[in-house]
């Protein structure tokens, strides 16, 4: 398990990550021999041809830290690379992580080219429609800015009125920045002007050169970057940036493999594993200790709605 100080080393900036992450897998550290290790019954529930393989690939986007990104050594790294590796001595099998484009990884386990993705995708009613989600942390989202933030960010919402804001393509910061206009236009203010990238890669290169004034983002992904970039970059919280679940997904179909994920998970958070793996990435917010299948169904969280200023300066 890596340490704190291994981590601060693992990326010295977004552009090496960027460039690293063209063509990663992830270097497998669970057992090799699922007959002497894991847990008979869940690896009981795997499909037949990952227990004959004794290895599962799960798809990620390994341009998004700290969930998952590529390391100096060329490896994919992050918080749900340690969770995996986790699962996978409950398991029983060996599990590969492979790097793909974001928007690919729903329409890859869909098509059955993956039997599993896991990059921090958010549970929402429309993604369930494609996939089933095992859920296995909260997330919050912000916005973040330059550290000298020429716009004038804050967490108001309204300071983002005909603000330029990247966002990434395929994730739900498109429908949140649907609602920041909304909220902008219903003050009688200016909308967004959203730019969409194919990466948060891309975004954050198109934050840096000033093409766009600010950015959507995880908060635990603005505070890594923050601390990747000596502070060269500022996130903010925001009242309209509503919490979600995030989640490992499979196919509909899979549903033996579905419960087979979700034990590992419920194991290793029994055995303080998950937590452990969690503060070492400062992510203790986050921890969902009472996992599930589909939960924006099951135990649906409240959304945001415009609301102004929302009682900020």
């Amino acid at each position: 398990m890596r340490t704190t100080t291994q981590r601060a080393a693992a990326v010295t900036g977004i552009a090496l990550v960027a460039a690293l992450a063209l063509s990663a897998c992830s270097t497998p550290e669970a057992p090799t021999d699922p007959a002497a290790s894991g847990d008979p019954e869940l690896f009981a529930l795997l499909p037949e041809d990952i227990q004959d393989a004794g290895e599962m690939i799960v798809a990620t986007d390994a341009n998004y830290p700290p969930c998952d990104f590529v390391n100096e050594e060329g490896d994919i790294d992050g918080f749900n690379h340690d969770l995996l590796m986790a699962m996978a001595e409950k398991l029983g099998i060996t599990i590969t992580q492979e790097s793909i484009a974001f928007d690919g990884l729903i329409p890859g386990v869909q098509g059955g080219k993956y039997p599993a993705a896991m990059e921090c995708i958010s549970d929402r009613l429309e993604r369930q429609e494609q996939v089933t989600f095992i859920d296995n942390a909260y997330a919050t989202s912000g916005v973040l800015t330059l550290a000298d933030n020429p716009a004038g960010v804050s967490e108001n919402p309204l300071s983002l009125c005909g603000v330029s804001v990247g966002i990434q393509t395929g994730t739900d910061y498109v429908a949140d920045e649907a609602l920041f206009s909304e909220n902008c236009e219903q003050e009688g203010l200016e909308a967004l002007d959203a730019i969409e990238f194919p990466s948060a890669t891309e975004v954050t290169t198109a934050l840096q050169s000033g093409r766009v004034e600010a950015s959507f983002t995880n908060l635990a992904t603005g505070a890594y970057q923050n601390l990747q970039t000596d502070g060269a970059v500022t996130v903010f919280p925001s009242p309209l940036m509503s919490k979600v679940y995030n989640g490992i997904i499979v196919a509909h179909e899979s549903e033996d493999l579905a419960q087979a994920l979700l034990g590992a998970l419920e194991a290793i958070i029994a055995d303080g594993t998950y937590e452990e793996i969690m503060a070492e990435w400062g992510l203790e917010s986050q921890v969902l200790l009472e996992p599930g299948i589909n939960l924006a169904t099951e135990r649906p969280i409240e959304e945001p709605t415009a609301c102004g200023a929302c009682g900020l300066d």
